[in-house]
């Protein structure tokens, strides 16, 4: 029905090339897909002979159209705005054949060969025929094509045997139940979150193979950052009757899934916040913290513990009553290289909890700052913990020599992690108020890498080649050095 209308109006706006007064209205249509552009006036009349050397013969280059020639279908047709002439050239791939095959068309029979259907006016006499003439000059064309057309697609039916008038719109809007009715005779399943949650947990349950468990969980985290999906999880139990006894399995996989799981679910998301700590959760994440064996699964319980402490005074408070920073200060005690990341995770969470005391305001402000963390940094030697891993991040002792063993050993990468040193500046920026004096032995280590970044941020700036002062190692090169000047000015102060 769709494709009928359509095809009517391509018929009546595309194939009207011509109106006259004497004549009527002519249409033309081609089974070319290139023949739907205007084709100019052909005066081709009974009393006048075509002249055919009138017709432009075209190329594949673009030509002046003449004010007598005639364009036959099938061209490409500009008007060219710096001079104001029609051009016109073949289509592009055309060779042309299908063109001049109209012109011999018309040269022989007086026409192009394509389809023609004409509504001759009735047979009026001279005067009226002029009176018709100028009336017709005076009205749009345009205009009453328009309606016309309009007519005509008011009488077109719809599959249903109803005309667009007497349609009923409402018919487009159904409710819920129509569509989950209709999608049921088509044997297809409409399914919200809370449907699919529901169908995983009993696939979870159900599963016999670890990796069956392993994509429920997946698919369980996906869902769960819908701050709604999270809540649903705390209403179905999942935290004790998957999450926990996940975080005991014997497969790695499992527990990094479910270490994976919580937090997601708990992040910025203090329903599910509550309900963890109610769980017992935080001892869970700190036991696996301090006795796995696997840095994956360690490094997914730094996440849980910070989507569980964010923005949470009481869980902050419960870390610290209950011994969580020492948990969190015994993973520097493994001096291997694949232990920095981890290790970054921990200074960037200690990082974040410090910005947040800074930042908060009222109850929140008073509620932090009665859990003293700088105080307790400070008390258990956090501080010095810092700057050593500063030196790790920038490898500032290794020679070319020691460059090639390590790189021959695998042992560390080749060149310094500059995401890490950032991080770690940062750490220290945040950091510099309460360890202040334990930082001021990094300051011969932050002086080269304030020169080192300082070459490196000229020569960026360089090849960026304009003013932006966003540059990745600009950034670094900034914070460096405005560390060491406060390291340098409290130093001397002192």
């Amino acid at each position: 029905m769709k494709y009928a209308v359509a095809v009517l109006v391509l018929l009546l706006m595309g194939g009207l090339y011509r109106v006259r007064a004497s004549t009527g209205i002519v249409l033309v249509d081609s089974d070319d897909p290139e023949d739907g552009k205007v084709e100019e006036e052909l005066e081709n009349t009974k009393d006048k002979k075509f002249d055919i050397s009138k017709v432009f013969l075209p190329t594949q280059d673009w030509q002046a159209v003449q004010p007598d020639q005639t364009l036959l279908p099938g061209l490409h047709v500009r008007m060219n705005l710096e001079t104001g002439v029609k051009e016109a050239k073949l289509m592009d791939g055309d060779d042309g054949s299908k063109y001049y095959q109209y012109l011999r068309n018309l040269e022989h029979t007086g026409h192009t060969g394509v389809y023609k259907a004409s509504v001759p006016s009735p047979v009026v006499s001279q005067s009226e025929e002029d009176e018709h003439t100028e009336e017709w000059a005076t009205q749009s064309h345009p205009e009453i094509m328009r309606e016309d057309i309009l007519e005509a697609l008011k009488n077109i039916k719809s599959d249903e045997g109803k005309t667009p008038e007497n349609h009923d719109a409402k018919k487009k809007f159904r409710s819920y139940k129509e569509l989950e009715k209709e999608f049921d005779e088509l044997n297809m399943v409409i399914e919200t979150d809370i449907d699919i949650m529901k169908r995983l947990l009993s696939q979870y349950h159900k599963a016999k193979q670890d990796s069956e468990k392993v994509i429920v969980l997946e698919d369980l985290e996906y869902l769960v950052h819908q701050y709604d999906s999270a809540v649903e999880l705390v209403h179905f139990g999942v935290i004790n009757s998957i999450v926990k006894p996940a975080i005991n399995d014997s497969n790695p996989s499992i527990r990094k899934g479910a270490l994976h799981l919580i937090g997601s679910a708990m992040q910025s998301n203090p329903i599910v916040q509550i309900a963890a700590l109610e769980a017992d959760m935080l001892s869970y994440i700190l036991r696996i913290l301090a006795l796995d064996a696997e840095i994956n699964v360690r490094s997914r319980a730094v996440f849980a513990l910070s989507c569980l402490v964010r923005g949470f005074p009481y869980g902050q408070q419960l870390l610290v009553k209950s011994g969580g920073l020492d948990v969190l200060k015994k993973t520097f005690d493994v001096a291997d290289w694949k232990s920095h990341s981890l290790q970054l995770k921990v200074i960037t969470l200690l990082r974040d909890l410090m910005t947040e005391l800074s930042d908060a305001e009222g109850e929140k402000a008073r509620q932090l700052e009665n859990i003293h963390l700088g105080q307790e940094l400070v008390n258990m030697g956090w501080c010095p913990l810092i700057p050593n891993l500063l030196a790790s991040a920038s490898f500032d002792k290794r020679d070319r020599r020691y460059d090639l063993g390590a790189a021959i050993k695998k042992e560390f990468p080749l060149r310094p992690d500059h995401d890490m040193v950032e991080k770690v500046v940062e750490a220290m920026v945040t950091l510099r108020g309460v360890c202040g004096s334990s930082f001021h032995e990094a300051v011969p280590l932050l002086q080269k890498l304030a020169y080192m970044y300082d070459d490196l941020a000229y020569k960026e700036k360089v090849q960026m080649d304009d003013d932006d002062d966003d540059g990745v190692f600009q950034g670094i090169s900034s914070k460096t050095s405005d560390l060491l000047k406060t390291l340098v000015t409290h130093k001397t102060e002192l």
